[in-house]
């Protein structure tokens, strides 16, 4: 048996847990400190790793039982108070416990039965944590994983889009406009990211070849596989579509070939750079932000967080938003989604899963 590397949340350890570990949250309601040893025993921790995590664990299991703190209705504010706990309180410590019990949790929500799910929805109070309580999450750059724009904010966007080449035609051009030809291939880049949810990466190695065009209305992506991540097809439709197709009709029109990038400089067709791509999103919004400052400075990371929002307005799960975006671990799907959450339920003022009611 490989030792394990610590802990991390994955794909394939989400599709496994079932099978690895069938005791169900019964087993975490008795003896939580024994399921969760039972559970790293069962992944393949080497036997150092597993006295780590379950010491640790052990630390939050007996502060819960001390503040009268049934382990499976931990919320955000007690995962907030457990941590102001610590006798040691540096953030390195604490972004060790959170991982651990926000894995803990993954893995005894999982263990709820398909049966049990519809009447017994939750969600992981370490994310909860994060979103409402943890400055230093909410204020790290990095954090633009779990930033989105909402559905109006997204037609807003896609709005600009429409008008941009419009605009180009009518020649209303500005002194940082750019040619027709190069807005058309902006704003089919930037479909890429806000309609179909690639990474910047995947965008840029995309090659003619990888587009197959079904109809004047729908082309199927194929994005290739990276290390950390697998392949995928993706379907794109109706504007998106066009938008996408105008782009390749004007590159078709170069001295292409079937390998060649689909996109690339207007100078001497070489690759786009990353740097190039940032610089495009930013100054293709630059007036909407300026008209809207809450827009703030959009990224693409940030269209692709907005395309996945979308996905969970038209109720997809997380895990499947994670397959059809490529998300090298699932749990980055599941801390949008939870962000995604907490802004449904503030703006419909429900209860959240957790049990904090939104005023």
């Amino acid at each position: 048996m490989n030792p394990k590397k610590p802990l991390r949340s994955s794909l394939s350890q989400t599709k496994n847990i079932n099978s690895l570990f069938t005791k169900g949250l019964a087993a975490w309601k008795s003896d939580p400190e024994l399921a969760f040893e039972s559970w790293l025993i069962h992944q393949g921790f080497n036997n150092h790793s597993i006295n780590v995590y379950s010491t640790q664990w052990s630390v939050f299991v007996k502060w819960c039982r001390n503040h009268d703190v049934v382990i499976h209705n931990v919320d955000s504010t007690h995962i907030k108070f457990f941590l102001n706990s610590l006798v040691d309180n540096k953030l390195n410590q604490r972004q060790r416990y959170l991982r651990l019990i926000e894995r803990a949790f993954d893995v005894m929500i999982d263990s709820i039965t398909h049966e049990d799910k519809a009447n017994d929805v939750r969600v992981n109070p370490v994310r909860s944590y994060q979103v409402l309580f943890d400055p230093h999450w909410k204020q790290a750059q990095h954090n633009d994983e779990t930033f989105f724009y909402t559905r109006p904010e997204r037609e807003q966007l896609i709005q600009v889009m429409r008008d941009s080449c419009a605009l180009g035609q009518n020649q209303l051009l500005n002194n940082r406009a750019k040619s027709l030809r190069r807005q058309i291939r902006d704003r089919a880049i930037l479909t890429l990211f806000l309609m179909a949810g690639l990474k910047v990466r995947e965008v840029l190695a995309l090659r003619l070849k990888d587009i197959s065009i079904k109809n004047a209305n729908t082309l199927w992506i194929h994005v290739h596989a990276y290390p950390d991540r697998p392949a995928r097809i993706l379907a794109v439709n109706n504007e998106p579509a066009n938008w996408m197709l105008e782009w390749i009709e004007l590159r078709s029109q170069d001295p292409v070939g079937a390998n060649s990038l689909v996109f690339c400089s207007q100078k001497n067709q070489s690759a786009i750079h990353a740097t190039t791509i940032a610089r495009l999103v930013r100054d293709f919004f630059i007036d909407l932000k300026a008209q809207a400052p809450r827009f703030g400075m959009v990224t693409a990371q940030r269209l692709r967080n907005s395309y996945a929002a979308s996905l969970f307005d038209a109720g997809m799960d997380p895990n499947d938003v994670a397959l059809k975006l490529g998300y090298a671990e699932v749990i980055s799907a599941y801390r949008l989604f939870e962000a995604w959450q907490q802004h449904e339920a503030i703006h419909t003022k429900q209860v959240l899963p957790n049990g904090i009611e939104n005023t």
